[in-house]
């Protein structure tokens, strides 16, 4: 099957003119909106909407493609191709060369060039820029930053111009360049599939249309290999080890558009004949065997977590305490601890086995009786690691067991050269015991790795909530492990007299149960703030998609009929004047004109809603937006001190209440932008001094990973980097992020549920409205409830509440660890 020519611009308009400055650019997709000043139309700032990796003010550019009209924002000029030419004018060079496209020029210094060189400044560049020195502020160390950055622009040019001509619509032309250096044309043309797993935000569809573009048809064996590795590879980011034929073959004949799936099962045959996947029999629900398929990677991790745990549960302690119940209680005496029978138990089991899981709910004690585990454990002479997946567990760990903690990473020595870990087989773990906190966040790479740095003497004890979301990456170690069966479990059911005080966790048990809570409002109870009540709910809504077009088509109409000659002696129902606008039927209660007078967005929610729940802050003139700000500036600072950490974990990214755009409202509202604070602005995203970042992936270069949440200490323009502060247990160390890292950071105020496991806030806000319904489960609203220590609020619906509550999650991840311990236990 030939290959579509993607790279022709016949009959297409060419525009040209120079960028005057740059209202939206996405390094994850390229999307760009500038505003332009054409020669063609020298008196109007046209808006140019293109893909495009790098776009810099005052740069010249050749648009080529088409005016279109947006519903909402008017005419544009959609281009699908740019070609860059020599800024025109002196104030055009200017913002060109300060604008971040070279490293150590910010604007300063480019005025000074400008001014220095005139319209000469290019050809310095180019041919003589050692004559850069002339210039007052650049000395010889910044005159070889210049060049080098100066160079490395030339050879991202080229990359870019050579994308361009394959039409790929997200040209990470930086980060290419970075990994592929002056090879990365070369490289592209051999193999376009490389750009997907390489380059961080480039995906499968954009790699596909440069190979496509190149030439390489549409079934041929190379496109349908990579086709089936990003179905296996998008399946592992689902949290499955492996997928059947069943699911593959559908998969990967929609994702290639091919009309006959024949090929993919000859090329699924291929690789796993030449082992570049591997397969495994495994039994389905109705014990039938069926073939799956594995990325190698997972395929051995797994056997490995299996065999390796098999082996040591085989393989019994040697040197068992006798007398640990009367160490154990000598311990809790000295220190005043008071255990259960079943702790006690517990503690004297886990005391004794090679590798054992601890688990429990929330207020069962898993923290004391992991305190009373170690002390014993250290009266025996047993030297004692603590771990945790991320840093603000290992922190806590630390802080309640008195002793240091790291994190899983740090402990086993992240290997930047090589690539994984410096811990491992040839170089264990030096101690005899291991207990690892927060295991539900374990995935199956990480749990190998772990698991290869155990000595052959350790004992490993692990512990986690089962009932937490499962780990962001594939696998769902702990869950397994514990219902295969086969490794010594104890598991904490009672629920402390202490804790039970505690709503959060009365209510975490309840919704674990799929009861839902009767949460106190604040607006029906106003005393409930100074009681210090530790969970409350404010009633409130936030309009969807619908109700807001809905509201305008009623408002514009209403606008249209106004300004008709006569009008203001009619009576306003446009329904009756002007059929363009039908009333859904869910919408017939609404009385317009009401609609129409309504002078606030609170009050038009209102009136589209009809009923209003008597404890709503809509009634107080807050929408739920409204409300998590006012929670966030001025309700929680105030009854639970200024300095008091609050974090808001919402179900979603997207939506009015997703992370994206609370961050936005929230940072406007506590770190607005002012005179004399420094700000960068990466992927539509404005970073500032002072703010709340998270770490979105694992950086072994800069030693941060997924999770991680820190404070922006300092921001540089003029070299485009941000200084990040991050807790590192009892440290904070601070991590330099250069230009082309700045696109693993994301704002924090907000985070997903998800981002929160293994972390712990003072104060927890969780938004919940039905236009999360696609993510609303029950384990994930215990999870979100289960990361506060003194105070949770909701703001939404409890009709939200009530659907999360009574939804269970039943897309089970498709693992084989349980059986292969079973299996390997035989």
């Amino acid at each position: 099957m030939a290959a579509t020519d993607y790279s022709t611009t016949t009959q297409l308009e060419k525009l040209s003119g120079i960028v005057i400055r740059i209202t939206f650019h996405s390094l994850e997709t390229g999307y760009s909106i500038l505003k332009v000043a054409s020669a063609q139309r020298p008196n109007e700032e046209l808006t140019v909407v293109v893909h495009q990796s790098k776009v810099f003010a005052g740069a010249t550019m050749d648009f080529y493609g088409e005016w279109v009209t947006h519903p909402s924002y008017g005419l544009q000029f959609k281009a699908s191709r740019i070609t860059e030419r020599k800024p025109a004018t002196a104030n055009a060079l200017e913002k060109y060369l300060g604008s971040g496209l070279i490293k150590g020029v910010g604007p300063v210094t480019a005025k000074r060039i400008v001014k220095h060189f005139g319209e000469k400044t290019l050809d310095v560049f180019e041919n003589n820029i050692e004559s850069l020195t002339q210039v007052e502020g650049i000395a010889l160390l910044k005159l070889e930053m210049i060049s080098k950055a100066w160079t490395e622009h030339k050879e991202i040019r080229n990359v870019m111009m050579f994308l361009q001509s394959h039409n790929i619509s997200t040209l990470f032309a930086v980060k290419i360049y970075k990994v592929y250096g002056n090879d990365a044309i070369g490289i592209v043309q051999n193999n376009p599939y490389r750009l997907a797993a390489d380059i961080y935000g480039i995906g499968f569809l954009s790699a596909d249309q440069v190979a496509l573009s190149l030439g390489l048809a549409a079934d041929s064996p190379e496109r349908i290999k990579a086709g089936i590795e990003h179905v296996l590879q998008n399946a592992r980011e689902e949290g499955h080890c492996y997928l059947t034929l069943d699911q593959i073959l559908p998969a990967v004949t929609e994702l290639l558009s091919l009309t006959d799936s024949a090929p993919v099962e000859v090329m699924l045959h291929e690789l796993q004949k030449n082992e570049e996947l591997k397969t495994r029999l495994l039994p389905d629900q109705q014990g039938k065997e069926q073939l799956c398929y594995y990325a190698h990677s997972l395929y051995y991790d797994e056997q490995y977590i299996a065999t390796r745990l098999q082996q040591m549960v085989s393989r019994p302690l040697s040197d068992r305490e006798k007398n640990l119940e009367k160490e154990l209680a000598g311990f809790c005496e000295q220190h005043e601890i008071t255990l259960s029978e079943q702790q006690s138990q517990s503690i004297q089991k886990i005391a004794r086995e090679r590798v054992s899981v601890l688990t429990g709910g929330p207020g069962c004690g898993k923290t004391t009786t992991t305190r009373a585990l170690v002390g014993v454990l250290q009266m025996m002479n047993k030297e004692v690691l603590l771990a945790a997946p991320t840093g603000r567990a290992a922190q806590r760990m630390s802080e309640v067991i008195d002793l240091e903690a790291k994190t899983i990473h740090r402990l086993l020595e992240v290997d930047p050269v090589k690539g994984g870990f410096k811990r491992k087989e040839d170089n264990p773990l030096e101690t005899d015991v291991l207990i690892v906190d927060e295991c539900s966040m374990l995935d199956v790479h990480l749990t190998a790795a772990l698991l290869r740095a155990v000595a052959d003497h350790t004992q490993l004890v692990l512990i986690g909530d089962a009932d937490q979301l499962p780990a962001v990456g594939a696998g769902n170690v702990l869950k397994d492990i514990i219902a295969s069966q086969t490794i010594p479990c104890l598991r904490l059911t009672k629920v402390f007299r202490q804790a039970q005080e505690s709503l959060i966790i009365s209510y975490a048990h309840q919704i674990n149960r799929g009861e839902v809570p009767r949460i106190t409002s604040p607006f029906h109870m106003p005393g409930a703030w100074k009681e210090k009540k530790d969970c409350l709910f404010i009633d409130s809504e936030e309009a969807t998609t619908e109700q807001l077009r809905f509201i305008s088509k009623v408002k514009r109409l209403a606008a249209e009929t106004v300004s008709k000659p006569g009008a203001e002696n009619t009576d306003l129902d446009p329904y009756q004047h002007d059929n363009r606008l039908v009333i859904p039927a869910k919408f017939s209660h609404v009385d317009l004109e009401a609609l129409m007078q309504a002078r606030t967005q609170t009050d038009e929610l209102k009136e589209v809603l009809g009923r209003v729940h008597p404890w709503s802050s809509l009634r107080y003139g807050y929408a739920a937006v409204d409300m998590v700000e006012k929670l966030y500036q001025g309700i929680i600072p105030k009854y639970y001190g200024n300095e008091t950490e609050i974090q808001i974990l919402s179900p979603m990214t997207k939506g009015s209440l997703g992370t994206a755009n609370l961050n936005k409202a929230i940072q406007e509202k506590i770190n607005p932008s002012g005179t004399g604070k420094a700000q960068l602005t990466v992927a539509g995203r404005i970073f500032r001094d002072g703010d709340r970042v998270i770490q979105k992936r694992n950086n072994y270069d800069l030693n941060v990973f997924n999770g991680d949440i820190g404070v922006i200490s300092h921001v540089d323009n003029e070299v485009m980097q941000l200084g990040v502060q991050f807790k590192a247990g009892r440290q904070v160390k601070e991590v330099i992020y250069s230009r082309e890292n700045l696109l693993e950071l994301d704002l924090a105020y907000a985070i997903t549920i998800h981002k929160s496991q293994g972390s712990e806030f003072e104060t927890v806000i969780i938004p919940l409205v039905t236009q999360h319904f696609g993510m609303l489960f029950r384990n994930l609203i215990y999870t979100g409830v289960t990361r506060a220590k003194k105070l949770v609020v909701f703001v939404g619906t409890r009709k939200a509440l009530a659907m999360a509550v009574n939804k269970q999650n039943t897309a089970a991840r498709q693992t084989a660890l349980a059986y292969l311990l079973r299996q390997t236990g035989k």
